[in-house]
């Protein structure tokens, strides 16, 4: 067990959820209730509080495996930038660019630490990692 705060992975998705909020809120209002919930929850439940709650695991095992949660919903946060960047010409691509490598840079520090973390069987452990 240790304490999130410390975790540069948390501290960078903790950053990164503020930028997704702050990006969000600039998206067409015909979006409020579809790509800003999905962007939002995404950023917020997956690497942040997956990664807070799965550091007060007991075993690296379980870590893991709420380390897996918060890299695949990165994926989906990415996945949304990269929807905005093509149905809307108005929005700042600039933006978009930044927030799709800092989410695809904190998918891969997760992804890292999911590796540092498993046993050395994965497959045994029921845990697949894919890069």
């Amino acid at each position: 067990m240790q304490d999130y705060h410390e975790l540069q992975i948390w501290q960078r998705s903790m950053q990164y959820a503020v930028d997704l909020y702050r990006f969000s809120a600039l998206l067409p209002d015909e979006q409020r209730y579809n790509l800003v919930v999905q962007l939002r929850k995404a950023a917020t439940s997956g690497p942040i509080l997956n990664i807070a709650e799965g550091s007060g695991c007991m075993t690296d095992g379980e870590f893991v495996r709420f380390l897996g949660y918060a890299y695949r919903s990165l994926k989906d946060v990415v996945t949304c930038l990269e929807l905005c960047e093509r149905l809307y010409s108005t929005v700042e691509h600039q933006a978009l660019t930044v927030l799709i490598d800092e989410g695809n840079q904190i998918s891969r520090m997760t992804h890292v630490l999911m590796r540092r973390l498993s046993p050395a069987d994965d497959a045994s452990a029921g845990v697949h990692l894919v890069n």
